[in-house]
Parts: structure tokens; C-alpha cells; sequence
């Protein structure tokens, strides 16, 4: 009956030994207070009312930063929104070497972002958001270095501005939409104003170029008279009087075409009148000629 009862006990002792990790989970077993020594996952067996097991997750953790106010160099006050994600590599050092560890992350990254952004304008400051976690990525690596976790990643998400910055901003670019606007309004009406201005331009070229053609082709007609008039003359021969005459004919188709026009009287020389009987001769001579 007594050795049943060992037994029993023995039983119950080894149940209250065993212990279980799970996976993305590292074990410290601790001893009368001090380390002893880290497990992996699995089942393991500890010496009961001696020894303990305290569990560390080894699983990446994504911590969100308190909404924090900082100063830039332009005294903008925007409120911070980031976070870090870190994972545990060493569960010993993670438990014996820093306290609390994700309030003194959460404190270096606050300190190092007030002094970063300080130095910056608003405007520098939401374009270099990756200077900044870099900064914020070194830091915290220097920082951090031997107390059992490795910071994967640090990332501010956002700046949220104040209400009335934001309203500035918003009147701002409602601003600039209008200059831009209004700019491209007198761009329109200066590209019109020059394509009308070479319009007219174009036309009164071409006015002046029909002109001058029409000029030069009056001119060319006159020549061919004159040298039809000069053939006339020329083939005549030597004779005055018929050369006379010729200039003769030449007057009087001047004063036909002065006859055209508005007068009603036109007045003849006397020596024309003489030659009048000579006249049909003398037209025949030319249009030959």
C-alpha cells in the first residue's frame, strides 16, 4: 500500500515537471531565482518547486508609438504617428539585461525624433521621412545592442498637423490653384493674341505680295506695248512722215482710252485732224507689224 503511494506521488511530481513551448516561442528555465538555461520549442521537464519556466515569443511585434507632439525649426508643432517592429533573438539577455524594453524603445525613439526634426522645417521634415528613419534605425541599433532583441524595422507613418495649419494649408493651396489658373487664363489669351497678330501679319503679306504681282504684271504688259510700239516704228523705215504717223496712231489710241473715262469732250490737235484720212492705213501697218 505504501509503495502504490510513492508511486503516485512520483507521478504527480513528473506531471508537474513537464512543461510544453510552443513554436515562435523560446523557454529561460530559471533556478532557485538565477538562469539556468534557454529551450526551444517542444516538451521539456523541469525539477518541480525548484525550477521555472518564464516563455519569450521570438515572433516579430509591431508596437505603435503614443501620438507625440514635436517642434520644428519653423516652430510648427505637428504630432508624430510611427512605429517600430522588433523581434526577440535572445531570450536570456531579453529578460535579464533591460527592463521594460519596449518603454525604452519607445523613449529612444521619441528623444532622437525631437532632435532630428528640430533641425528641420515642416516642409523638410514630411519629404525626408526615410532620413529620419534611418536616423531613428541607427540610433536604436547602437542603443539596443546586447539586450536580447533586433529592431526589423522603424517607420514614421504620418505627421498630423494642427486644425488651423491645416486650414491654412488647405487655403494655401487653394491659392496657388487659382494662381495657376489665372496664369494659364492670360497664357491662352497672349498665345491667341499672337496667332491672330500672325494671321494679319500673313494676310497683309500676301495682300502685298498680289499686289506687287499685279504691278509687275501691268508692267510687263506695258513693255511688250512699248516693244511692239518700237517694232512698229522700227520696221517702218526712215521715212519721217510714216513714222510720224505711227506715233501718230499711238496718240490717238491714248486719247481712246482717255475717252473712257468721265469726259464727255475731248479736244484734238491740229495736226491730227490733217492725218485723220490716213488713219485706217496706218492701224493696218501696225497690226501687221
Amino acid at each position: 500500500m505504501g509503495s502504490s503511494w510513492i508511486i503516485v506521488v512520483v507521478v504527480v511530481i513528473l506531471l508537474l515537471g513537464i512543461r510544453i513551448v510552443q513554436q515562435g516561442t523560446m523557454g529561460v528555465i530559471v533556478r532557485f531565482g538565477s538562469f539556468s538555461r534557454s529551450v526551444g520549442p517542444g516538451i521539456h521537464v523541469i525539477i518541480p518547486f525548484i525550477e521555472a519556466l518564464r516563455r519569450v515569443s521570438t515572433r516579430s511585434q509591431t508596437v505603435q508609438l503614443p501620438p507625440s507632439p514635436v517642434l520644428t525649426a519653423d516652430n510648427v508643432s505637428p504630432t508624430i504617428d510611427a512605429y517600430f517592429v522588433f523581434r526577440v533573438t535572445n531570450p536570456r539577455d531579453f529578460l535579464y539585461e533591460i527592463q521594460n524594453p519596449v518603454e525604452t524603445i519607445q523613449a529612444i525613439m521619441f528623444s532622437t525624433i525631437r532632435r532630428v526634426v528640430a533641425e528641420m522645417h515642416l516642409s523638410e521634415a514630411m519629404a525626408a521621412r526615410d532620413k529620419i528613419d534611418a536616423e531613428l534605425r541607427k540610433e536604436l541599433d547602437d542603443k539596443t545592442h546586447g539586450w536580447g532583441f533586433h529592431i526589423e524595422q522603424v517607420a514614421i507613418r504620418d505627421f498630423q498637423l494642427p486644425a488651423e495649419m491645416k486650414a491654412s494649408m488647405e487655403q494655401q493651396k487653394i491659392a496657388d490653384a487659382q494662381r495657376h489658373a489665372a496664369i494659364n487664363t492670360a497664357e491662352g489669351q497672349k498665345q491667341s493674341a499672337i496667332l491672330a497678330a500672325e494671321g494679319k501679319r500673313a494676310a497683309a503679306i500676301a495682300e502685298a505680295e498680289g499686289q506687287a504681282q499685279a504691278i509687275l504684271t501691268v508692267a510687263e504688259a506695258e513693255a511688250k506695248a512699248i516693244n511692239q510700239v518700237y517694232g512698229a516704228y522700227m520696221s517702218v523705215g526712215s521715212d519721217s512722215e510714216v513714222r510720224k504717223a505711227v506715233l501718230t496712231v499711238r496718240s490717238l489710241e491714248a486719247l481712246e482710252k482717255v475717252a473712257n473715262g468721265q469726259a464727255t469732250t475731248i479736244l484734238l490737235p491740229n495736226e491730227l485732224a490733217g492725218l485723220a484720212g490716213a488713219l485706217a492705213a496706218l492701224k493696218a501697218t501696225s497690226q501687221e507689224v
